[in-house]
């Protein structure tokens, strides 16, 4: 009998939990929210933290996607401040590992958190639905220090993969500025010089052998670019300099001479790059 009385207890007190969790709630600024999920003894989140967060928006009467960041396609968890404007109130109420809904004033988020009016598709007053799970919670210093290591990684990584590459290729030259090349064609065409205007044939690989861009295959005109102006990236600035009308070099660019902790596009931040390059006319 006091097992079974037990049991009945502990039934109901589950029962009360997953009740509490999927009740509909109200912040002080007016937003309904539901936790769907709750973590105990997990992180609560605070106003001056920085949260990780998968999350899902839709307009509450048509279930129209404005952007989702769950599927693999989507880029991922975002980084948002727990004390964005509009979304502060309800972070206040979620800790780390927790899953919630809520629904908030189109207007207000509109124009608070993105600083546009309200679309022209969406009625007066109409809501927006979030769906959101906190990946994880960080503090301003924590978050640093995470990027931090992120990067060394990210740098460590590309060393070792441009070391391994050079040991394959041979005649490697390298300039003082870090720049690798080599010469594949030489002529006795004219010498470029910075501030001449030229016009090249090229196509761009990461060191994985990817192609990223091009016009090699004669699908695009040449580029055309002033060399040494600034208008390539520093890699190119230097090396089309070394270079005579008509030769082809490859370059095998450091990633602090080409798109730096930036990257750009398909190129991944820290990552050096290999360009064959042939010169087609200075100007």
């Amino acid at each position: 009998m006091k097992k079974t009385i037990l049991a009945l207890s502990v039934a109901a007190v589950a029962l009360a939990f997953t009740s509490s969790c999927n009740k509909t709630k109200t912040t002080e600024a007016g937003i309904e929210y539901t936790i769907i999920e709750h973590e105990d003894d997990s992180r609560m989140i605070d106003s001056a933290d920085i949260v990780l967060v998968n999350l899902k928006i839709t307009t509450e009467k048509t279930d129209s996607l404005i952007m989702e960041s769950y599927s693999d396609s989507a880029g991922g968890p975002r980084y948002i401040p727990a004390y964005e404007p509009v979304l502060k109130t309800v972070f206040a109420e979620l800790s780390k590992g927790d899953s919630a809904e809520f629904w908030v004033n189109a207007d207000t988020l509109f124009q608070k958190s993105f600083g546009v009016p309200r679309p022209s598709n969406m009625a007066e007053g109409e809501r927006v639905k979030f769906v959101v799970t906190i990946v994880d919670v960080f503090s301003q210093a924590e978050l640093q220090q995470k990027q931090m290591q992120q990067m060394s990684g990210m740098i460590a990584q590309d060393s070792v993969a441009l070391q391994a590459f050079l040991a394959t290729q041979q005649n490697v030259q390298t300039t003082a500025s870090g720049l690798h090349y080599i010469v594949k064609k030489k002529t006795n065409g004219k010498q470029t010089k910075a501030g001449n205007k030229v016009q090249v044939m090229y196509e761009g690989r990461l060191l994985s052998g990817d192609v990223f861009d091009g016009n090699m295959d004669g699908s695009r005109p040449p580029q055309e670019f002033a060399i040494g102006l600034g208008q390539v990236i520093p890699g190119w600035d230097e090396g089309v300099q070394l270079m005579r009308e008509g030769e082809e070099y490859t370059f095998i660019i450091p990633w602090k001479l080409a798109y730096g902790d930036r990257g750009a596009g398909p190129i991944p931040p820290f990552s050096s790059l290999v360009f064959d390059v042939k010169l087609v006319k200075i100007q």
